[in-house]
């Protein structure tokens, strides 16, 4: 029995050892791949390597890469640095044309009312002139024409009633010019008298008066009324607006004739909605668009400023009317229409970029923004009220994006140039 168990002691010893030598060479095989020299194939898979590059980076595109891509069958032989789903517009293409960026801020916003006005001269700047007496009208040359040019004084036509029955201007002259010579001689006498110590001295100031009185009517018939005509000059400076009456036709005392116009301050009258009532109050100012050019002035440009708004309204005309006074710059014509958007203080913020930054494509706008120096996102927009020269954005930019304002054309034929060429961007 002891002999027994001595053997099974042995043939336990002799499979430990056995199983020990095993682990003990499985260990020595593992070290001996982690160390050594062998040539090995290395599948590394360089898909997941992107670059990332932020709308302000400055690093150098063309990087050399000293290691080995022969091997990776997979991958292209050239890396495009495209900016996946960008629009890469260059450095040197932005120096060559007005091309600026800017940042989109959350501001404070204004209440909009966009309609139409009419130009109309303002009070101060038409003159009419009227026929001072009955007669033949007779304009003073051919060039007489309705837009001529004229100065203040310049004689502009005459009423000729030397031949009327009643009210003869040669008859007046003939009256005034008497009686202007007999208070001369009844000065002249009372002067003598009065160095005699024959009168007072307030009856020759009397004397003097009544001359003086009758020199004025008389030297003014003289001027204004040459023979038997009635002149009429333009009381201030600038243009013949309309013309009232035909040449050598027959006029009544207090007859207009025609109207002179300066146009250098006008008038910008619209009819609002009495809705708008409540905002009337808190308006800042107005941009108004001309038909002409079709740009934008502001109040500020014209040098113009709010008038009035009508406090009420009646039943035949429920419009509020509003009046702007602003300066002729030379492009608004008086009886045209324009387009204006009138700005009333709000509480709302919100998102105001320039008109120039939003391009449209088929009926739907967009904006371009800055992903890198040379690098642009197209992004699709929803526009909110415009004054004329920014636009609300409702919906597709944030608060602190880098957005083209001047150049979003040119980037956007890039988008187009970008998509014809395969080889766009910077490859390394």
């Amino acid at each position: 029995m002891k002999k027994i168990l001595i053997i099974a002691a042995i043939i336990v010893g002799l499979i430990s050892y056995s199983c020990v030598n095993r682990q003990q060479s499985t260990v020595n095989s593992h070290e001996h791949s982690a160390t050594c020299n062998h040539d090995h194939d290395h599948n590394h898979d360089h898909s997941t390597h992107s670059h990332e590059h932020s709308a302000t980076c400055d690093h150098d595109h063309n990087h050399d890469h000293n290691h080995d891509h022969s091997a990776h069958s997979s991958q292209p032989a050239a890396h495009s640095h495209d900016h996946e789903g960008g629009i890469t517009f260059g450095l040197d293409q932005q120096a060559k044309i007005d091309f600026e960026v800017v940042e989109v801020v959350s501001e404070p916003l204004y209440q909009i009312i966009r309609t139409s006005a009419q130009i109309l001269p303002s009070q101060e700047s038409e003159k009419i002139l009227t026929a001072t007496t009955s007669g033949i009208v007779s304009f003073e040359n051919k060039d007489i024409v309705e837009g001529l040019e004229v100065k203040s004084g310049q004689t502009l036509f005459s009423i000729d009633n030397d031949n009327m029955a009643d009210g003869s201007l040669a008859v007046r002259r003939q009256e005034i010019e008497a009686e202007y010579e007999k208070a001369k001689a009844e000065y002249e006498r009372k002067q003598s008298l009065a160095e005699d110590k024959l009168i007072s001295q307030s009856e020759l100031l009397d004397a003097k008066t009544e001359y003086l009185k009758a020199e004025k009517h008389y030297q003014n018939m003289i001027q204004n009324y040459p023979e038997g005509k009635t002149l009429h000059r333009a009381t201030i400076s600038g243009s013949i607006k309309d013309i009232l009456v035909p040449n050598n036709s027959y006029v009544e005392a207090g007859q207009p004739i025609m109207t002179l116009a300066k146009n250098d301050r006008l008038y910008v009258r619209a009819d609002l909605q009495s809705k708008y009532y409540p905002v009337l109050k808190d308006i800042k100012t107005a941009n108004i668009k001309t038909p002409n050019d079709g740009k934008v002035y502001s109040l500020n440009d014209l040098s113009g400023r709010l008038l009035s708004y009508g406090k009420t309204t009646d039943v035949s005309n429920p419009l509020i009317p509003i009046t702007f006074e602003i300066k002729n710059n030379g492009i608004l014509l008086p009886g045209s229409f324009v387009e204006i958007f009138i700005t009333a203080e709000s509480n709302e913020m919100g998102i105001m970029l320039p008109n120039s930054a939003i391009v449209e494509e088929m009926g739907i706008y967009c904006v371009f923004v800055q992903t890198c120096t040379d690098s642009f996102e197209k992004r699709i927009i929803t526009k909110g009220v415009t004054d004329g020269n920014n636009t609300q954005i409702l919906k597709g930019v944030k608060a602190g994006e880098r957005v083209v304002s001047k150049g979003a054309v040119n980037v956007k034929l890039a988008q187009g140039s970008a998509a014809l060429d395969p080889h766009a961007g910077h490859v390394h």
